[in-house]
């Protein structure tokens, strides 16, 4: 894996992690359970290279040569945050994977 971008909310904090698994680009984030009553999470959204276009589509960018580019421009936008509602809602097709324990 390389070097992960940390994608912010609007807040600063981090919302999400990109970062390219091989040719897949690959988007991470955990949440650790606060108390008792609660469990740990950890999502990944992995999009593969056929649809990195569709993200510069949505966000009305040019493509580039290198996808984690387009994700840091992004999120030098301040758009962190409809990046990961667009992966959420599959507006940018991609596969989920869900763990929680």
């Amino acid at each position: 894996m390389t070097a992960a971008i940390t994608i912010t909310g609007k807040d600063g904090k981090p919302i999400l992690y990109a970062s390219m698994n091989g040719e897949h680009l690959r988007f991470e984030f955990e949440y650790y359970a606060r108390d008792d009553t609660e469990s740990d999470y950890e999502f990944s959204h992995t999009v593969f290279p056929a649809d990195f276009p569709s993200i510069s589509k949505r966000f009305a960018l040019l493509p580039t040569i290198d996808i984690l580019l387009t994700i840091q421009e992004l999120q030098d936008m301040g758009l962190g945050r409809e990046l990961k509602d667009a992966l959420t809602e599959n507006e940018i097709v991609n596969e989920l994977f869900v763990w929680t324990g």
